[in-house]
C-alpha cells in the first residue's frame, strides 16, 4: 500500500464534482523537489502553489460574499465544495475542520432536508465517514426534484462506498452501469476499481482513456490520473514505468507533495536511499504530514541514524495521536501503519479492529491480518486474510498476508502458493517496501 492512500482515494471525489457530464471536464480553480522548486512550473504552465494560491484566492471571494449574506446556505455550498478541495490538496487538518465548521453553518440555515447534500456526502467519504456520506446521499434521494447529474455522481460514490465495504459485485454494477451512460462520470473510478480486484491491465487502458480525454487546462486531474498509473505500476513491479508516469504527473502539475512522495517511494524501492531521504526531508519541512515522518524514520533506521529516526517517530507519533482525536475514521489506517512499523503489538490490533470496522475492505483486512501476525495471532491472521481472499479484491500485498500467515501455521505447501500468487502480480514484491 502506498503513502497518502486517504488523499488518493478523495482525488476522485473531488475532481469529479468539476465534471461537466456533458463531455469534458471543467478547469480545476528521478525528479525531486527541488528540480520542480527550481523550474517553477510544470511543461504545462501548472504548479502546485500556483494552483493552491488561485483556490485560496477564490476561497476568499467566496467567504467575502457568505460573511454579506448571513442567511445563504447556497454560497456556503459554494464555499465548502472549494474548501474542501483545498484539503484534498493540502491533506492539513486546519483545512478538514475548516470544511466542516461551513457544512455546520450551511446546513443550520438551510430548510430541513436540503443544503449542499452532495458536498457533505463527498466531504464524508473523503474522511471515511462512511455512514455520514449515505445519511446524505439518502437525502438526495427524497427530493423532491433530483438534478440528473447529482443523481449520477451520488450513485458513483455510493459505489465507492460499497469499495470500501468489501462490497464488490455492488461496486462493480453501479460503476459499470454510470460509465454507460456518462463514461466521463465513472470510468476512472471502475479504473480504480479494477486495480483493486487484479486487473490492472484493464485498469491502465480505462486511466489512459479518460487522461486522453481530460483537457489540457485541467491539471490537477492529469496528474491525479498520471499518479494513479504511477502507482497501478509500481504494484506491479514496473518501477520504470511508475517513474514515467510520475514525472508525467510532475510535469503537468510541478511541485505536489502527493507525486513528490511517490517518487520518493520508488527510489526507495530501488534502494537509491540517499534520493528517497532527500525528498522525504524536503516534504517533512514544507508539507508536514506525520506519514512522511515515518518514512523518513524508516529510512534513518536503514541508514544508521538511530536517534534522528527516534526523533521522528515521536514526532509522527504525537501527530498521529492528534489526528485519531479530531478525524478518528479518516486517521485510522495511517496510524496504524505508523504502530505496525514502530509501536507495540496491542496498540496495531487495536487500531486495526477499530478500522476494519469502520471499512470492512480488503485494504482494511490486510492491516488486521498483518496486526495479528505482529500479535502471534496467525491462525486469527489467517482467518482475515482467508475472507479478504474470499472476496474480488487482489493485492500482491494480500497474498503475502496470507503466505506469512500459513508458514506460521505450518502449511508450507499454503504458504507456497500464496507466494506465487504474490509474485505473479508483482515480481519484485517485497515486504519491507510495504511496510509503510
Amino acid at each position: 500500500m502506498t503513502i497518502a492512500a486517504a488523499v488518493v482515494a478523495f482525488g476522485v471525489s473531488a475532481a469529479i464534482s468539476q465534471i461537466d457530464l456533458r463531455g469534458g471536464t471543467g478547469a480545476l480553480s528521478g525528479i525531486t523537489p527541488g528540480v520542480a522548486a527550481r523550474s517553477g512550473v510544470a511543461a504545462s504552465g501548472a504548479s502546485y502553489s500556483a494552483l493552491l494560491a488561485e483556490l485560496d484566492e477564490r476561497i476568499d471571494g467566496l467567504q467575502r460574499r457568505a460573511n454579506k449574506r448571513p442567511d445563504d446556505w447556497l454560497i456556503r455550498g459554494s464555499l465548502g465544495s472549494a474548501l474542501h478541495e483545498r484539503a484534498g490538496l493540502t491533506n492539513q487538518l486546519a483545512d478538514f475542520d475548516r470544511v466542516q465548521a461551513v457544512l455546520d453553518e450551511a446546513f443550520a440555515i438551510a430548510p430541513t432536508g436540503s443544503g449542499p447534500l452532495l458536498v457533505a456526502a463527498r466531504f464524508n467519504y473523503s474522511v471515511h465517514r462512511l455512514a455520514g456520506a449515505e445519511k446524505y446521499l439518502d437525502l438526495m434521494d427524497r427530493r423532491a426534484v433530483p438534478r440528473g447529474d447529482e443523481q449520477l455522481l451520488a450513485r458513483v460514490l455510493r459505489a465507492e462506498i460499497a469499495v470500501q465495504r468489501g462490497q464488490y459485485e455492488v461496486a462493480f454494477k453501479a460503476l459499470g452501469e454510470v460509465a454507460a451512460v456518462a463514461p466521463v462520470a465513472a470510468k476512472a473510478e471502475l479504473a480504480l476499481y479494477h486495480a483493486k480486484t487484479g486487473h490492472s491491465v484493464e485498469a491502465q487502458a480505462l486511466l489512459a482513456e479518460t487522461l486522453a480525454s481530460t483537457d489540457t487546462n485541467d491539471p490537477r486531474r492529469r496528474a491525479w490520473i498520471r499518479l494513479q498509473l504511477g502507482i497501478i505500476a509500481m504494484e506491479r513491479g514496473e518501477l520504470v514505468v511508475a517513474m514515467e508516469q510520475l514525472r508525467g504527473a510532475d510535469a503537468e502539475l510541478a511541485g505536489w507533495w502527493l507525486v513528490h512522495e511517490h517518487i520518493a517511494e520508488i527510489h526507495t524501492r530501488r534502494a537509491n536511499l540517499d534520493k528517497a531521504i532527500t525528498i522525504f526531508e524536503e516534504l517533512v519541512r514544507t508539507a508536514d504530514l506525520p506519514q512522511h515522518m515515518d518514512a523518513l524514520a524508516g529510512l534513518y533506521q536503514r541508514t544508521g541514524r538511530a536517534q534522528e529516526a527516534e526523533a521522528l517517530i515521536t514526532r509522527a507519533g504525537a501527530r498521529w495521536e492528534q489526528q485519531l482525536a479530531r478525524w478518528p475514521e479518516s486517521a485510522m489506517g495511517h496510524s496504524l501503519q505508523h504502530h505496525l512499523q514502530f509501536g507495540t503489538p496491542e496498540r496495531a490490533l487495536e487500531l486495526a479492529l477499530a478500522n476494519e470496522a469502520a471499512r470492512p475492505g480488503g485494504e482494511a483486512q490486510v492491516l488486521l491480518a498483518l496486526a495479528y501476525l505482529r500479535s502471534d495471532r496467525a491462525a486469527d491472521a489467517l482467518a482475515v486474510a482467508e475472507r479478504a481472499l474470499a472476496t474480488p479484491y487482489r493485492t500482491a500485498r494480500l497474498h503475502d498476508v496470507a503466505a506469512k500467515a500459513h508458514a506460521a501455521l505450518g502449511h508450507t505447501a499454503a504458504a507456497e502458493e500464496q507466494v506465487a500468487l504474490c509474485l505473479a502480480i508483482n515480481p519484485g514484491y517485497s515486504s519491507e517496501d510495504h511496510s509503510h
